[in-house]
């Protein structure tokens, strides 16, 4: 929260955006959730891997159009989709965990991939796992949703899961990339439980000197 009058804005609520690097963490201060906050934020020429929750406004950035910048994205967005079908719908929990399941397996099995030298035969046989299990995966998602009865939870989430499919796959052929972002996700605890403590800033500058202060602390951490 940012208690100062905007012209053009309605109400007081601002957005925390953390953009976190291999050795930096950036926090910005923004009034909207628009792309053109991570749009000013790297370098136009900037070439990059970004990964990212499925919120369409990173779509729509212009180094993304250009593919200077290439969109990853990560497979907690998806087990949440998942979860969220499981607890709304009792009916429909065996197909939750089923799905689950397969999540787990992928995670496992990259886990256990990454435990050895790259190249290596059992690097091999590990990634050649991690493979399989992502091509089952697409197998199984096209089949159901290619079947008519398939209830509308279900094929809300898989729809998603296939639309972003590239995405999510890119970790299989650029070990850089990991399967979440729950480093992202950690980075802004911190701020999230400090918001309910001081319950925002009075002016602008304050909320400025804040993200200023978030970023060069998480940096150092």
């Amino acid at each position: 929260m940012v208690f100062i009058d905007q012209e053009g804005k309605l109400g007081y609520r601002w957005w925390l955006w953390a953009l976190l690097g291999v050795d930096t963490v950036a926090f910005r201060l923004d009034p909207t959730r628009s792309h053109e906050v991570p749009q000013r934020h790297y370098a136009h020429d900037a070439r990059l891997i970004l990964m990212v929750d499925h919120y369409s406004a990173y779509k729509t950035m212009a180094q993304v159009k250009t593919g200077n910048i290439v969109l990853a994205y990560y497979w907690a967005h998806v087990r949440r989709d998942i979860v969220e079908v499981g607890k709304g719908w009792s009916a429909l929990q065996p197909w939750a965990i089923d799905w689950l399941r397969r999540i787990r397996d992928l995670y496992r099995a990259q886990r256990r991939c990454l435990e050895h030298q790259a190249g290596s035969p059992d690097f091999q046989r590990g990634d050649a796992d991690v493979r399989r299990i992502g091509d089952e995966m697409w197998s199984q998602a096209v089949a159901e949703l290619d079947n008519p009865k398939l209830r509308a939870p279900c094929r809300k989430a898989l729809d998603s899961l296939r639309n972003h499919w590239v995405g999510l796959t890119r970790f299989v052929d650029d070990l850089r990339i990991p399967l979440d972002n729950n480093r992202s996700e950690r980075a802004q605890r911190n701020p999230a439980v400090d918001r309910k403590n001081y319950y925002g800033s009075g002016a602008l500058w304050s909320g400025n000197l804040a993200a200023m202060l978030f970023s060069i602390f998480a940096t150092l951490e």
